[in-house]
């Protein structure tokens, strides 16, 4: 294999437990990565920028967000002339192979196309469940169907941050991610510009991550008198609205113009889907999570990005 220079980089936020199992698989990878770049957006520091070796700390107490986190270091290894850039949420847990499998086959594979991010499989460690990734059909993002993904290798629109293998090369190419989208999406949306380029989003199969997708709680059914508790996902408030108007904005802005009725159906359908959600399962907080999701949902359409929640 040819001699790849790569940096790791996480976003890091409260929990330091989860960072430091990150870290360690990281360091665990049967191929070296030279360095490991963190942008701590905690109100106080969890991580010392000199409290273990060839660890580069960012810190920001005021919180700029995956998309902040993501712009800065990928900005950061462009300077530094890194090959590629693995990028991590501070949950996961690679495999020791997962790099050297991710190295394999973008060496084997960008003889004949241009790839500009090569991701492993993601195991949902909540749902114990394969998370694929996404394509765009016409007016919305959707998984990709089952049958794609029989092969080692399969080609998709969009992956998740977490596992995702960003080729610089490429990435000097197209625009950084955006600090605008803040929290959530913000993985898609940087997908998509590669793909507007004509590289390539790669997933290997057999190079498998577990990561932990969202927090997940027990929860009882308000709307049926007599139902045992089950597991669910659990969001904040200020989730609720990102996800909401992150999703709308990108997937309203990427739809042609004659699918554009259609994706604000779709959005709409979606908001009233998550707001019969939250008042069936979310145990506090819902009339200000009801708020999020529509307030997110219309400032996705008319594009009220950043910050803002």
């Amino acid at each position: 294999m040819k001699n790849y220079r790569v940096a790791a980089y996480i976003t890091a936020y409260q929990e330091i437990e989860a960072l430091q199992k990150t870290i360690t698989a990281i360091k665990k990878q049967s191929y070296p990565i030279e360095k490991i770049f963190i942008v701590d957006n905690s109100k106080n520091p969890i991580i010392a920028n000199n409290s273990q070796e060839n660890i580069i700390v960012d810190f920001h107490p005021e919180n700029i967000g995956v998309g902040g986190g993501l712009k800065i270091a990928v900005s950061w290894a462009i300077q530094k002339g890194y090959d590629f850039l693995w990028l991590f949420d501070q949950d996961s847990e690679p495999a020791a192979d997962v790099l050297e499998k991710l190295l394999t086959n973008y060496q084997d594979l960008s003889r004949n196309q241009n790839i500009g991010i090569i991701a492993p499989a993601i195991f949902d460690i909540n749902t114990k469940q394969e998370f694929p990734g996404c394509i765009f059909t016409d007016y919305k993002l959707a998984s990709i169907p089952e049958i794609a993904t029989v092969q080692n290798v399969y080609q998709c629109d969009a992956v998740i941050t977490s596992g995702s293998l960003i080729n610089i090369n490429a990435a000097k190419d197209i625009e950084l991610p955006r600090l605008d989208l803040f929290l959530d999406a913000v993985d898609y949306a940087y997908c998509m510009n590669f793909r507007k380029r004509e590289y390539k989003i790669i997933v290997v199969k057999n190079a498998m991550m577990k990561h932990r997708i969202g927090n997940y709680s027990q929860v009882k059914d308000r709307l049926k008198k007599y139902t045992n508790p089950f597991s669910t996902f659990i969001c904040s408030p200020s989730r609720y609205y990102y996800a909401c108007r992150n999703h709308t904005f990108l997937e309203t802005r990427l739809a042609q113009r004659q699918f554009l009725y259609r994706s604000i159906v779709y959005r709409i359908t979606i908001l009233l889907t998550m707001m019969e959600r939250i008042i069936r399962y979310e145990p506090d907080s819902i009339f200000i999570k009801l708020w999020a999701c529509i307030v997110g949902t219309f400032d996705g359409f008319r594009g009220r990005l950043g910050k803002t929640w």
